[in-house]
């Protein structure tokens, strides 16, 4: 007949057999939360290579990580890759970040891919949502750069007034002269015609406000 002495004996290393496989697991599988906060304080710090790179470590843990597939999308935009960011902007919004800074995002993204109509149609329904909007982690990206980049898709479809609308909003003071009917000047420059012009002015607004 086993012996008490025996069941408890067995209790035991149970017992620690089961907190020695806990803790392996612990430190074997790795905390994606963890990872994804180092990945945004490489991102914060401009270092967005490292930052993609720890992104995609939380992403081959599971591939439906929002947060990580959002933080992948930013970094791939500013390494000055649209296609790639486009498509995790896309994942994040699908796998349930609802915030307003994927669609900003996808909004810089679409212009980077020459996709001016769709960056039209993002940039107008994040400041719609908030008209002082940016971008928590990366503060020096907010609502300015959205009305430049308006400016700019306007101007590539050829909406004139509406870019004009939008380098207003930026600069309410700018000013140019006509000093004949062909040719207009801007900061001691002369332009010859009104499209040229404008070109002008929203690349002066770039180095201004431009991400």
């Amino acid at each position: 007949m086993i012996s008490d002495k025996f069941f408890s004996l067995l209790s035991i290393i149970c017992l620690f057999a089961n907190l020695m496989s806990c803790s392996v697991y612990e430190e074997t599988v790795p905390n994606t939360e963890n990872i994804n906060l180092l990945a945004w304080e490489s991102f914060e710090e401009g270092d967005y290579q490292t930052a993609y790179s720890k992104f995609g470590e939380v992403l081959d843990i599971d591939p439906r990580d929002q947060e990580a597939l959002h933080g992948r999308a930013w970094s791939a935009l500013l390494l000055s890759d649209a296609l790639d960011a486009i498509k995790d902007f896309k994942a994040a919004i699908y796998y349930g970040n609802s915030s307003l800074d994927p669609l900003a995002g996808l909004a810089f993204a679409y212009h980077a891919n020459q996709e001016y109509s769709m960056c039209i149609n993002k940039a107008k329904a994040v400041l719609a949502s908030n008209t002082y909007y940016y971008f928590e982690h990366k503060p020096v990206i907010n609502f300015r750069d959205l009305h430049l980049i308006l400016a700019s898709a306007y101007f590539q479809t050829g909406n004139l007034s509406r870019a004009y609308e939008h380098i207003l909003i930026l600069q309410p003071d700018i000013s140019f002269a006509q000093p004949d009917s062909s040719h207009y000047e801007f900061n001691g420059q002369l332009y010859s015609g009104y499209s040229e012009l404008i070109l002008a002015i929203i690349d002066y607004l770039d180095v201004l406000y431009g991400m």
